[in-house]
């Protein structure tokens, strides 16, 4: 019997990341569900905005959904440590995290996610 999908992942690993794909399709861009930055200018209607002064801020990082995995998916770093990484060892090495993470996990089976790795950027200014 083939265990296997035709991307040669196991069957319980691919049919887990189709319904998370499916699942985050559905979701994205939709009343209720999360917004992304996207050929929708609407889109920018639901963005989470703020303010600080200027004399407050110390240090600052944007970063994509891709990079904000070390924090948001896998767990590795909180925020106050992902701004010290950044401070201490630049934005390179906060990527190579990035991808150790993802690639020790190829088949999505530990940390659920629709892709193996999703594009990154990172943005930092001290």
């Amino acid at each position: 019997m083939n265990t296997r999908s035709p991307g040669g992942q196991s069957f319980p690993a691919f049919f887990r990341s189709r319904s998370c794909s499916a699942a985050e399709l559905a979701a994205r861009n939709q009343p209720g569900g999360f917004w992304v930055a996207t050929a929708i200018p609407a889109a920018a209607d639901h963005a989470i905005v703020g303010s600080v002064p200027l004399d407050e801020v110390q240090r600052l990082a944007v970063l994509t959904d891709g990079a904000a995995r070390i924090v948001d998916l896998f767990g590795a770093l909180d925020w106050p440590a992902v701004l010290d990484n950044l401070s201490t060892r630049g934005p390179v090495e906060l990527m190579r995290q990035v991808r150790t993470l993802e690639g020790a996990d190829p088949q999505g089976t530990r940390w659920p996610r629709n892709k193996r790795s999703d594009d990154a950027t990172v943005v930092y200014a001290a």
